[in-house]
């Protein structure tokens, strides 16, 4: 028999009200999800809320999943030292080659102050995943990602990428976006080609051009990376609302982007993992699901 994949789950605290940024639940919800399916005895799941107290943990994971805000609220953040956690983890990923995946405001980079980068943690989120969200106040500089709230848009997925296997050519979510992560190979970040695109949507670059249709182009919500050593990320922007987890296109990529970043076989039709309830959801911490929410089931 294989020797078990050991998954370390990395929650930050939920902080925006019961229906976004759950990250504590939605930890829980991966642990969850992964534990009862068909797939439990290949994989050990641990989970800590923060960064764990005890380095082993991340030293002998196969795969670390972070779910958390970012800037001081970050899961990586040390008050003392903003660095520490995100150069051990930066260790353990380039001698181990472990997998990552990065959800939502956690493609920041741990800062101490809001809407400011940290430059050492933003070059490491840069080899982790190939970009770093960049949010200024004023809105106005073009290198800066930008929030669009609530839309629902269509999803133009990557149907070459294992990742893909069982999700349809295009579907609907509602989520919170950012969006101008990647521009050209010249922009803030290392550019498109850098990356694979798994989940795009047509959007604007900045807030201005929501009006200018002209200037929209295809823009990553979720993608994938290998990084230098062959170590294999994914990151999205999406899975800001809780309900996106109950999407069942959002969460066979989800279980897809666990199995392709653990180096296993990815089933032509999929990763056979049930998608979440809304009753699941709701199982777990004071949650509710966005009274306006769409195409989520």
């Amino acid at each position: 028999m294989a020797e078990r994949k050991n998954i370390l789950i990395i929650r930050g605290e939920s902080t925006h009200n019961k229906f976004s940024h759950n990250n504590d639940e939605a930890g829980l919800l991966i642990q969850s999800k992964l534990e009862v399916s068909k797939y439990a005895g290949q994989l050990e799941v641990t989970t800590s809320l923060h960064y764990p107290d005890n380095p082993a943990l991340v030293e002998k994971a196969d795969l670390i999943i972070i779910s958390s805000d970012g800037g001081t609220r970050h899961a990586l953040y040390d008050k003392e030292d903003p660095t520490k956690h995100m150069k051990h983890l930066d260790g353990v990923l380039k001698k181990t080659g472990a997998g990552l995946i990065v959800i939502h405001w956690a493609t920041d980079a741990p800062s101490p102050a809001f809407g400011k980068l940290q430059p050492e943690n933003a070059a490491m989120m840069m080899d982790w995943i190939g970009a770093v969200y960049y949010w200024v106040q004023k809105g106005k500089d073009p290198k800066s990602s930008w929030t669009w709230k609530y839309p629902v848009l269509e999803m133009t997925v990557n149907q070459e990428h294992p990742i893909s296997n069982g999700v349809p050519e295009t579907f609907q979510l509602q989520d919170e976006y950012y969006f101008n992560f990647f521009t050209d190979a010249d922009g803030r970040n290392p550019g498109s080609d850098r990356v694979t695109f798994l989940h795009s949507a047509h959007a604007p670059s900045h807030r201005d051009d929501m009006a200018n249709k002209e200037n929209w182009r295809d823009q990553a919500c979720y993608w994938a990376f290998t990084r230098e050593n062959g170590g294999r990320s994914v990151a999205m922007t999406s899975a800001h609302m809780y309900h996106t987890w109950a999407n069942p296109h959002f969460f066979q990529s989800f279980t897809n982007s666990v199995f392709w970043t653990l180096n296993l076989e990815i089933p032509d039709d999929g990763v056979e993992i049930a998608t979440p309830t809304v009753a699941e959801l709701l199982s777990l911490g004071d949650t509710e699901i966005y009274k306006m929410a769409r195409h989520f089931k």
